[in-house]
């Protein structure tokens, strides 16, 4: 801890002193924090991870006033005079953010700020870590400072309730407002949180579409082995490891009656983008001759080039045509129950991912489905149930942990 003129245990602050040496190494401080914000534009950069970074060195008014409230505790800190805040598009990012800085920088503190509310309290969510920073003016900072920096990590979710929380509550002289008013920011708190759930789910199952397409190129022939003539040329095709496919490739697709080639045309025009093109072809492939089981992939990977253009209507109608050529496939369950879910259509979403679970209870993805579900319908202890579940197999899944922790509050 820093020891500078202006203060000395249990004394009162002279803040005329104090303002002399803030104003003399206002401009150390922020040198020191523009580095290491430089270092951790870098570190994200390379990493390919491009997102907004805030800096502030603590204004002067709010040292002062941190100053006096912890002016009698000689043990006491104040961590936070510089600050960098790096605010992340989806939940998933900000433990990858965490990771990056954790191996790249000394980290001497981290808390999960939120994680400890009580029950039926609102309040932000956040990633604090503490790093090492370069000393000020060889250890001689300003009194009760330490030679760190808090780094914040948040979605920008989690960023806009922090900035407006912070304007309500804690910059406000007015005491914390009634009953109703607690209510409704707790409510709103607990909207943004799902929100940030939401947006996660969609872009896992876009991922998802990707992983799965990429892995029925690679192997195709297993897919479809009552097919003979499939086998042999696939694992010999260049064409699977192509990332989208060319018009004269579609056109041979759309008039030829070549069902393997025809299928590996589609499933990489759907893995690279092309959904359109995807759909087309897909409903060439579903005028040949096929087993009913490949049918129901086929109408099932439509279904899903139809919700990517977030056409629901019409990817309700091909997963239901997916389960109708083969009721135990499972996949198209849970796609037709989350096209349900985002068409608030929540009774047959259910009923779907009841159906999905049923027929395979060790599966994860119809009990997170079936959780969120549960929730928009507000059955909160079905789906508090759920969530347990799906953290019973993946223990660190941080979407389920959010989502019992928003349930919590509103059950118990």
């Amino acid at each position: 801890m820093n020891d500078r003129p202006g203060l000395t245990s249990r004394e009162n602050p002279d803040r005329t002193k104090l303002k002399e040496i803030y104003d003399e190494l206002y401009p150390v401080y922020d040198g020191i924090l523009q580095s290491l914000r430089r270092q951790v534009r870098q570190l994200l950069d390379a990493n390919r991870s491009f997102f907004a970074i805030k800096s502030r060195v603590k204004h002067f008014d709010a040292y002062f006033d941190k100053l006096i409230k912890i002016s009698r505790h000689e043990r006491a800190a104040i961590t936070d005079m510089m600050g960098l805040r790096i605010v992340c598009p989806f939940l998933e990012d900000l433990k990858i953010v965490e990771n990056l800085i954790r191996s790249s920088f000394k980290v001497l503190e981290l808390e999960r700020k939120g994680s400890r509310h009580a029950i039926g309290e609102f309040g932000y969510e956040s990633i604090h870590l503490l790093i090492k920073a370069d000393p000020v003016c060889h250890g001689r900072g300003l009194p009760h400072t330490q030679d760190v920096c808090e780094v914040q990590l948040r979605t920008i979710l989690q960023d806009a309730w922090a900035e407006v929380e912070h304007e309500l509550i804690y910059k406000s002289d007015i005491t914390m407002p009634n009953e109703s008013i607690r209510r409704k920011l707790a409510s709103l708190n607990a909207t943004l949180t799902l929100s940030d759930l939401i947006f996660q789910e969609l872009r896992d199952y876009q991922k998802d579409i990707r992983r799965r397409g990429k892995k029925r190129r690679e192997s195709l022939d297993n897919k479809f082995t009552e097919l003979p003539e499939i086998t042999e040329s696939l694992k010999a095709s260049s064409e699977a490891d192509r990332l989208s496919v060319s018009e004269d490739e579609v056109a041979e697709a759309i008039a030829g009656k070549n069902l393997e080639k025809a299928l590996l045309a589609a499933l990489t025009a759907h893995s690279g983008g092309q959904l359109k093109t995807a759909v087309e072809i897909y409903s060439s492939v579903l005028r040949l001759k096929m087993t009913t089981v490949i049918r129901s992939l086929v109408y099932n990977h439509r279904g899903m080039a139809y919700f990517a253009l977030s056409d629901y209507t019409r990817a309700v109608r091909d997963f239901s045509k997916s389960i109708k050529c083969d009721p135990l496939n499972v996949r198209s369950y849970n796609n037709r129950a989350l096209a349900f879910r985002v068409l608030k259509r929540f009774d047959r979403s259910l009923t779907d991912y009841d159906r999905s679970v049923a027929l395979d209870p060790s599966q994860f993805d119809g009990f997170w489905g079936r959780a969120q579900t549960l929730y928009e319908m507000k059955l909160y202890t079905r789906a508090l149930a759920d969530c347990k579940k799906v953290l019973g197999m993946r223990s660190d899944f941080e979407a389920a942990r959010s989502l019992t922790k928003i349930i919590s509050k509103l059950v118990f």
